[in-house]
């Protein structure tokens, strides 16, 4: 019997219609025993009448969380300890684990999830209904030029990590080593502060340097991967950066697939431009939102504005000698000054408590 696993079936799988979910049974069944499902369905609680109720001591009771947290199953909250809120954070935590806390065969049950049962257009309608934008593309190192436009620190990769350069953790993609649809660099998911915290709490990812952090965000960009932030201008508050593709993030494939990628995510505030071009269609296989094509007859790129995100992942493969630039056309205020939304888009988890 397993009891407690199907009431956790059922918690996550409620909130998006799905309350008996084959395929959430599958990914529980594999993350987890009936018994641990028994304590973390316990959770919050005050540590002590945990010891008390499963007979552990202080130590013992600790070794458990941290043992839960690095298999994805604990985040944090003001009450203490819990499962994850939602099955998006779930999802994040247990791909976004040390390779060896990942249970073997679970990618599979989350692409079942994902694609059989449809979980994809729970998650694009879910964030196209959100009051304001979670998600905004910033453009990718080197793409804009200074003679062209001056970045703002909150929208300029390396202002960003310099400013977190204190504490920044870099781990795998959960959403590519879930979806496994493409080659680009895995390594590369980064978080400041408190996420970098719970990072090494966990074991999940490891510490590095701004410089480091620097050349690994311009790997991503120069292989196509589209950099995305927190919707706001509060450079401070901005604890993540994702290096995302349109085949399997959780924000971008959503919003491609339900037709709702601009309720889905903002684009930054540029837009590419094609100055000179052979035809070669590189810039068109970089795109991964299908925003560049080969224009019928004469065979040069053109880019459809409405579709670019302006993420400027075209701008480096471009070998040409008056190549694509990132032209401005949204002003500063396009950006919010602060996020007042909900954090349940990937990538969101607290850090652990005390850690």
């Amino acid at each position: 019997m397993n009891q407690h696993i199907d009431k956790v079936v059922e918690r996550f799988g409620k909130p998006i219609g799905k309350p008996d979910s084959p395929a959430i049974r599958k990914i529980l069944g594999c993350a987890m025993t009936d018994e641990e499902a028994r304590f973390l369905l316990d959770l919050p609680a005050p540590k002590a009448d945990l010891a008390a109720k499963y007979g552990l001591d202080e130590k013992a009771l600790d070794d458990k969380l941290l043992a839960l947290a690095r298999r994805g199953l604990v985040v944090s909250s003001r009450k203490g300890p819990r499962l994850p809120g939602d099955l998006t954070t779930l999802h994040d935590n247990i791909m976004a684990s040390a390779p060896d806390k990942i249970p073997p065969g679970i990618d599979k049950y989350w692409r079942e999830l994902y694609d059989d049962e449809g979980w994809v257009n729970n998650i694009g309608n879910f964030l196209a209904t959100l009051p304001m934008t979670a998600i905004r593309t910033i453009p990718v190192l080197d793409s804009v030029r200074p003679e062209t436009a001056q970045l703002a620190p909150h929208e300029d990769i390396e202002a960003i990590i310099r400013a977190h350069g204190e504490l920044i953790s870099i781990r795998q993609c959960c959403c590519r080593t879930a979806a496994k649809k493409c080659d680009h660099p895995n390594d590369v998911c980064m978080q400041f502060g408190k996420r970098a915290e719970y990072d090494l709490y966990r074991g999940s990812g490891r510490k590095v340097a701004a410089d480091e952090a620097i050349q690994i965000a311009r790997k991503a960009g120069n292989s196509g991967l589209v950099p995305m932030v927190t919707n706001m201008a509060n450079l401070t508050a901005l604890d993540f950066i994702c290096f995302c593709c349109g085949c399997c993030c959780l924000v971008i494939n959503p919003g491609l697939r339900t037709g709702k990628l601009d309720n889905v995510m903002a684009p930054s505030r540029f837009v590419a431009t094609v100055h000179e071009c052979d035809a070669c269609g590189d810039c068109m296989k970089q795109c991964c939102v299908d925003a560049i094509e080969l224009k019928e007859g004469s065979g040069v790129a053109v880019i459809d504005r409405a579709k670019c995100l302006g993420c400027g992942a075209c701008v480096p493969v471009c070998k040409m000698d008056a190549p694509i630039t990132l032209d401005v056309v949204r002003p500063p205020e396009f950006i919010p000054e602060t996020f007042a939304g909900p954090s349940v888009v990937g990538h969101m988890q607290d850090a652990p408590s005390g850690a």
